[in-house]
């Protein structure tokens, strides 16, 4: 596998861009199997720290699946979701506090259709997805986690469409990671305060006030950049 090394000034987007484009070349094809972390820090001479954040980014966004106890692999639909990424963020020049609005409408659905349409068993999911955030050790944990529980939102609507749009929407939310920790850093107990509200809401199958909630939740970021 024709990986380089990489300068160890170099951040977790470069690693992203480098796995990347193996799938988009063809030496990584669907449903391979990546080098462990140990190797890929070896290969292309980053920490391991950031070998794991590009591997949780390309996850969260669609390009890999992480299986526990057996390693990381190339997503059935990795290709499908660089086609659709990579026209989003082409053609368009957008603003971060656009990118937040969209959210608003694009999560604000979404959370609807999950508290009308999830299991228990993504109920409880989703309810980890928060203890997490709630556990999470330094701000850029917390934004990581946060990222995750919107991951579970979005999977539970069982609206396919839609869930793929929010994984690409993490993709580009990754990209603005050092905008959303500067943020997060005075919002994150806001923040934790009405996802705890919003959970009740879904576990009541009270669908609009999760989405008054989910909307509120947006808004305490996006009011920073008023």
């Amino acid at each position: 596998m024709p990986f380089v090394n990489i300068n160890k000034h170099s951040t977790s987007e470069m690693v992203i861009n480098q796995i990347k484009n193996e799938i988009k070349s063809g030496e990584l094809r669907q449903g391979d199997k990546l080098p462990s972390e140990r190797k890929l820090v070896e290969i292309m001479g980053v920490s391991r720290t950031s070998i794991r954040e590009a591997i949780r980014a390309l996850s969260y966004s669609g390009y890999l699946k992480s299986i526990q106890g057996k390693g990381t692999f190339v997503s059935e639909n990795a290709k499908k979701y660089d086609e659709i990424s990579n026209f989003l963020t082409n053609s368009s020049d957008y603003s971060f506090t656009s990118l937040l609005e969209v959210r608003k409408m694009l999560e604000g659905e979404l959370v609807r259709l999950t508290t009308l349409r999830s299991t228990e068993e993504e109920l409880k999911k989703i309810y980890k997805a928060f203890e997490k955030m709630k556990k999470a050790d330094d701000i850029r944990e917390f934004v990581r986690e946060d990222l995750n529980f919107h991951l579970c939102i979005a999977n539970s609507s069982h609206n396919p469409l839609m869930n793929t749009l929010m994984r690409v929407f993490g993709e580009i939310l990754h990209k603005e990671t050092n905008n959303i920790i500067k943020e997060s850093t005075k919002t994150r107990a806001k923040t934790l305060e009405i996802t705890e509200k919003m959970i009740e809401a879904i576990r009541n199958r009270n669908a609009l006030e999760a989405k008054k909630l989910m909307i509120e939740h947006i808004r305490v970021l996006k009011d920073r950049y008023k």
